[in-house]
């Protein structure tokens, strides 16, 4: 948040459960940390509705004037509420001590899965891409940006739905590019090094010091400036570079400033492990080191279509599985029952064979001619379908199922 808040120095430090009791009411009871830095430290903690991650600012100085930075918390949680790829944040509570900002908790992170085995396949790296630039198009259209895109802040559940999370509208948009101290303060909280923060959001400083003149980032001139749809988009390409290169992170913060003042060589290394044509081009328009260049994820979407992905993404499985990704929940079994009833459409839809004639119902399950669905099922976008099946496999209780 500020030039002053990254010189602050706390006379006491707490641990993070000490911000979630006996201050305020509330239906939260801290579970375990999930982590702490100078900036914000977060926990899981139990709500009424279920599991929640709670990140708490700790208000070391009471004059910062935070009223602007959660009215556009609130802001962003309205504007979103239809968009189905996105996680904002859902409440935000305030005390003399501490401000703390609260969102569903999702287990894993596009991180988390990357490095997991079953290695995701081909195609489910698609489907994970198609999404992430689905999530940026909701978000952009709504005139709200992320701010921080990168893997630990896009979630993933265990049929591969992605929700981007953790939006950053709170962060400074420019950071001095002669001082890694802000950059380190307030992105670098996973202490990975990686730094997928926009070229044009490094400026030079006056002096080569930060503007004292305000209490917050984005009060001092060389820092003025609101996030613009193409900075998420560079931050996008290096989270999908690391997604396609098997975890590979394309930058750490001195090879960015090195990125933005012309070398390019390390980028193009990366990019050249990329074996499909049309998804290395379409990964290095998003990461030109000029915003011009770079298109939005509306247009991204619209050039792929039927082309690096396959056009039942946009006509059927994003409608189809969003029913099962977006309230009212749809529990184990109900979802079992309806993949089968719909799996002959399914079918037909995802490879172009027909599956049967007529639609199944749930209580006319019974065994399935394994030789007929081994000819049907060699195809790659049914391993999605797949995934929404063993997702379910420790939750169902019906025997039929």
């Amino acid at each position: 948040m500020g030039n002053q808040l990254v010189g602050v120095a706390p006379s006491q430090i707490f641990p993070v459960e000490h911000y979630l009791t006996g201050s305020f009411e509330s239906d939260l009871q801290y579970e375990s940390s999930m982590g702490s830095t100078r900036f914000l430290k977060v926990a899981r903690a139990k709500s009424d509705e279920g599991l929640v991650v709670v990140k708490v600012f700790v208000k070391h100085d009471p004059s910062l004037p935070l009223e602007q930075h959660l009215d556009k918390i609130e802001y962003i949680k309205k504007n979103l509420a239809n968009a189905v790829n996105c996680l904002p944040f859902q409440r935000v509570l305030t005390t003399e001590r501490a401000c703390l900002i609260i969102r569903e908790y999702v287990k894993h992170s596009l991180y988390d899965r990357v490095s997991t085995r079953p290695f995701l396949t081909v195609i489910e790296k698609k489907w994970i891409t198609f999404q992430i630039l689905c999530a940026m198009h909701q978000c952009h259209k709504q005139k709200i940006c992320h701010g921080d895109i990168k893997l630990e802040n896009i979630m993933i559940t265990a049929w591969n739905w992605i929700l981007l999370s953790d939006f950053a509208s709170f962060k400074p948009t420019y950071l001095p590019e002669d001082n890694p101290a802000d950059y380190s303060f307030f992105f670098d909280t996973s202490r990975r090094r990686t730094c997928y923060i926009a070229p044009e959001r490094f400026v030079k400083s006056a002096s080569g010091e930060s503007k004292p003149d305000g209490p917050l980032v984005g009060d001092g001139p060389c820092y003025t400036g609101n996030l613009q749809p193409e900075m998420d988009i560079f931050s996008a390409g290096c989270a999908l570079l690391e997604l396609w290169t098997e975890g590979t992170a394309p930058f750490e913060f001195s090879q960015l400033l090195a990125y933005r003042r012309g070398e390019v060589e390390l980028v193009n290394k990366h990019l050249e492990c990329i074996e499909d044509d049309r998804l290395r081009s379409l990964l290095a328009s998003m990461l030109s080191p000029n915003p011009r260049q770079r298109k939005s994820a509306e247009i991204y979407l619209d050039q792929e279509r039927g082309k690096l992905f396959p056009e039942y993404f946009y006509s059927f499985l994003q409608s189809y599985l969003q029913m099962f990704s977006t309230i009212p929940i749809v529990f184990a079994d109900e979802k079992i029952q309806r993949l089968y009833s719909d799996i002959d459409q399914i079918v037909k839809i995802v490879t172009g064979k027909d599956g049967g004639d007529e639609e199944r119902q749930p209580e006319e399950m019974g065994p399935i001619n394994l030789e007929k669905a081994k000819q049907l099922f060699d195809n790659d976008g049914l391993i999605l379908i797949t995934a929404v099946v063993t997702s379910c496999i420790r939750a169902v209780t019906d025997q039929l199922s």
